[in-house]
């Protein structure tokens, strides 16, 4: 007769007391591997989410600043950087979906500002031209 095999999991090395190996049930190896839910693959998504989050918040303050003549939109479109950055960001390290939607119509806006702030300023420039060439 012969004798069942031990559940799997980790037993005393023969070979070295001080160390333990893992069984998987059919043979001596390593552990199994982690599965999806584990709690790291969780916690990587959720820093993932916050870092894109707290980068895309940053860069659309940037990109909302105020403008003048003398400055132009150069900080406007350093935000504009840092909004497409985090959007990337999402995109690369498979952030959730929500997170990828969020960032991406954060993008859009900050682009729409930084252009609509662009033609404010081209017209402002424009006026003040015509004022002096009257």
């Amino acid at each position: 007769m012969t004798q069942p095999s031990p559940a799997p999991g980790w037993y005393p090395d023969p070979s070295d007391p001080g160390k333990k190996i893992y069984w998987n049930g059919t043979a001596w190896g390593g552990p199994p591997p982690p599965a999806e839910a584990d709690g790291s693959n969780i916690s990587k998504r959720t820093a993932v989410a916050i870092g894109v989050c707290v980068l895309v918040a940053i860069g659309l303050v940037m990109s909302m600043q105020s403008v003048s003549l003398l400055t132009g939109t150069g900080p406007i479109w350093t935000g504009v950087g840092v909004v497409a950055a985090g959007t990337a960001i999402a995109f690369f390290m498979r952030a959730t979906t929500w997170v990828r939607v969020v960032a991406a119509l954060c993008l859009a806006f900050a682009l729409f500002n930084a252009i609509y702030m662009e033609k404010q300023l081209s017209d402002k420039r424009n006026e003040i031209s015509q004022i002096f060439n009257n």
